[in-house]
């Protein structure tokens, strides 16, 4: 329970929740959280691209994993 991991995931699914839901309108919190959507807004070649919503999910899920995943070992590599 103390775990990065669980708890970015578990925000991200809130979100992802939310934004299925459709009480995100103007899918302003997904656009906080995911890296494709940050890059989507950031980079001309990526909006000629139609990217399907449930990679964007997907990603933006397996992006806060790996963030979670990287804090646990730097926090279990200092207390050591």
């Amino acid at each position: 329970m103390k775990s990065f991991r669980f708890w970015l995931v578990l925000i991200s699914c809130l979100v992802i929740t939310v934004n299925i839901t459709g009480y995100d309108d103007y899918n302003i919190l997904l656009a906080i959280i995911s890296p494709l959507v940050w890059m989507y807004e950031s980079f001309r070649f990526v909006r000629k691209e139609d990217i399907p919503i449930a990679v964007v999910y997907f990603t933006t899920l397996v992006f806060w994993f790996f963030i979670g995943y990287i804090l646990d070992r730097l926090i279990r590599r200092l207390k050591n």
